[in-house]
């Protein structure tokens, strides 16, 4: 054998490899396990037949009153939806242009509008709307809690027509 010929691992050594190797992943399956009991496992995963709760009237309201409608992504794989402001009251608008397979509305603040597919001007009245609920819907929900219904839609008040 010369100088620089591996040297092959005792049977002692192999021994502590294997243990040092369960070890590491015997932890990686603990704080796996400990982050799954943390977040509350799957049981409070947003279920599509219920309202999605999307915070308190009053802050969404002076976000909106800031800065103009949130959007917000569906948890469900959908469509989101445009939280804004229609009389004073929270409406959530569908992002597809009535009349249309897919033509998702845009808001755009230096137009003070939506804006669909076609680059055309739309106001909150021109847009399909879903079913908005405040008040408490669950035992413990603050009074002016807000919710959003995606099963639950009303077209739009004003008649646009399909781009």
């Amino acid at each position: 054998m010369g100088e620089n010929a591996p040297v092959p691992a005792a049977p002692d050594d192999r021994r502590v490899l294997l243990f040092a190797g369960g070890i590491v992943v015997l932890a990686g399956l603990a704080v796996a396990v400990l982050l799954f009991l943390a977040t509350g496992g799957t049981r409070d995963a947003p279920s599509a037949s219920k309202p999605l709760f999307l915070g308190l009237e009053r802050e969404l309201v002076a976000k909106i009153d800031e800065g103009g409608p949130l959007y917000f992504a569906s948890p469900f794989g959908e469509n989101g939806f445009w939280l804004d402001l229609e009389d004073g009251r929270l409406v959530a608008l569908d992002i597809v242009r009535p009349g249309t397979q897919g033509c998702k509305v845009k808001w755009r603040d230096p137009r003070g509008a939506y804006v669909d597919c076609n680059d055309e001007d739309l106001q909150v009245a021109d847009l399909d709307r879903f079913e908005v609920t405040v008040g408490k819907l669950q035992k413990d929900a603050p009074s002016d809690a807000v919710y959003v219904n995606l099963r639950l839609s009303e077209p739009a008040p004003v008649a646009t027509g399909g781009g």
